[in-house]
């Protein structure tokens, strides 16, 4: 009888206390000195400590595309649960402007900020820029997540 009761109290333990995080944050349309950017946050993860992060910079047109097939492709496991994009309005991977690079760097201080409040693991400015990926095609995001079809 105490197996019994323990499987329960046990299964209750991790609904009461397991975190179970699922977001989707997408920002359309900002301005820094002149530069327009988008950002767009996706978050799904059981357990939010061991969460890692994926920091794409594109540009607007291709986040605008990934917004909108990112939830597909974590409808299957993934080992990036937090997926950053930052979509930059004409934006030249082989020539960042000091704009650009400010916009760069205000997206990071958001990641770095958010993880703090919500007690994960911080970043540095150094560390998301060595994480940084920068894309020049949506298809290209499949080379860091699964999705079962094409994006």
């Amino acid at each position: 009888m105490k197996k019994f009761i323990g499987i329960p109290a046990l299964f209750a333990f991790f609904l009461c206390f397991g975190q179970n995080v699922k977001l989707e944050i997408i920002d359309y349309h900002k301005e820094l000195e002149g530069k327009i950017y988008s950002t767009y946050q996706f978050a799904q993860a059981s357990y939010s400590y061991s969460r890692s992060s994926l920091v794409v910079v594109t540009s607007k047109s291709i986040l605008l595309d990934l917004s909108r097939k990112i939830p597909q492709c974590f409808k299957m496991k993934q080992e990036y649960t937090d997926v950053w994009i930052l979509g930059i309005d004409q934006l030249n991977k082989d020539y960042l402007t000091e704009v650009d690079k400010k916009v760069v760097d205000s997206f990071f201080k958001k990641i770095i900020k958010y993880r703090l409040d919500n007690g994960l693991p911080g970043f540095t400015l150094e560390e998301l820029n060595e994480k940084k990926i920068f894309l020049k095609d949506s298809k290209d995001l499949s080379k860091y997540i699964a999705c079962g079809k094409q994006l």
